[in-house]
């Protein structure tokens, strides 16, 4: 919090002491949605007309941010474009965080929960970044929140994940093997009816450029143009310690391949509990190879939701010892990768995803037994 409140006041022309733009990557959502709203959204994938308007939103600005992003997503960034850009971010990231609270003080009614919500050092990397991660953080919550009482509703939040579809990937596999099928079936009307919604906006040929695009972004990580000290996957990881490429996207497959396995298992035996969800959502991130440490926003969910279950239920030293660090990591993550070149993002996910499934097992155990 006080590097972002450090970083805002050290703003002039909107531009902060690196040099670089109020919003960091607002400034392209903002930019894709002025081209959108020009007529011509397929330029948002070409580097030269987006920096173009990047300049326009902050003329100083001397940095590339490149769009990736599908035209679900683009939807929103249109209407984004419609009011000046700084009056933009301001209102994406109030309202975002606003939501974001909201929705995860619905999720955990416990009294001291506000505090702990509020004071992970993720939120304010979203923020200060200008990411979207506080809205798909809520969105889960609110899935979470409604799953058993209102599952229709729950399928339309995770439905509207679609405006980063990578981060829904595995829900309809847990969803699947745990027979929530009333969820399953609003999901998937709902991403149908968004994507429709996108492809009767843009058209197909959006749609296609956006797929293309994928092989651009493998480049760039291939290639490392990206900020590995921010990137908390196994791909990067391994790249960082000097493994080749190919090497590093096979042992990150395999080891997604194996999360995934026991993700699925734990959803058939478990169903939908609280460890079954602690567990989603670091399973989520772990498949991810192009990941930035922003997306660790979601991890406040799997935190809040393992420190409920320990003081409810205790917990071991080692258990409590990965809740701290899993707390504490976004905001040292980047500078502990960028003075040792160690990625310390990686090993920190996975062990929460890990103490989840243990819990989760431990909790079928012990109802066997009764």
């Amino acid at each position: 919090m006080f590097r972002a409140i450090a970083l805002i006041s050290s703003v002039d022309n909107m531009l902060d002491a690196t040099n670089s733009p109020v919003g960091y990557d607002f400034i392209t959502f903002w930019s894709a949605g002025y081209l959108a709203l020009e007529g011509v959204p397929e330029a948002a994938f070409i580097r030269e007309r987006i920096v173009e308007i990047q300049q326009l939103a902050v003329p100083g600005n001397d940095a590339v941010f490149l769009w990736h992003y599908p035209p679900t997503f683009m939807l929103l960034t249109t209407v984004l474009a419609a009011i000046p850009y700084l009056a933009s971010y301001f209102l994406f990231i109030g309202g975002s965080f606003l939501f974001y609270v909201y929705s995860l003080k619905r999720l955990f009614q416990h009294r001291y929960a506000i505090l702990l919500i509020v004071a992970y050092p993720a939120v304010y990397l979203t923020m200060v970044h200008g990411q979207n991660s506080l809205l798909s953080t809520g969105l889960l919550a609110c899935a979470i929140v409604c799953f058993r009482s209102r599952p229709v509703l729950a399928g339309v939040f995770i439905g509207l994940l679609a405006f980063k579809p990578q981060l829904g990937v595995l829900i309809p596999l847990v969803l699947i093997v745990s027979q929530q099928w009333r969820v399953f079936w609003s999901a998937a009307v709902t991403t149908g009816v968004f994507v429709g919604l996108s492809l009767t906006v843009f058209g197909w040929e959006l749609w296609d450029i956006f797929f293309q695009n994928m092989s651009v972004v493998k480049s760039l990580m291939g290639q490392g143009f990206l900020l590995s000290e921010k990137m908390p996957s196994l791909y990067i990881t391994l790249k960082m310690i000097g493994f080749a490429d190919h090497f590093a996207y096979v042992m990150h497959w395999g080891m997604a391949s194996g999360v995934v396995g026991v993700l699925m298992w734990l959803w058939y035996r478990c169903g939908p509990t609280k460890m079954a969800f602690a567990a989603l959502i670091p399973a989520i991130l772990l498949i991810l190879p192009y990941l930035f440490d922003y997306e660790m926003t979601l991890l406040a969910i799997p935190i809040a939701l393992l420190a409920m279950d320990m003081a409810d239920k205790g917990g071991m030293s080692w258990e409590k010892t990965i809740l701290v660090c899993g707390f504490v990591t976004p905001l040292i993550l980047a500078g502990i990768g960028q003075n040792f070149g160690v990625q310390i993002g990686f090993p920190v996910i996975f062990s929460l995803f890990v103490l989840a499934v243990s819990r989760a097992v431990s909790d079928v155990r012990k109802t066997k037994a009764v």
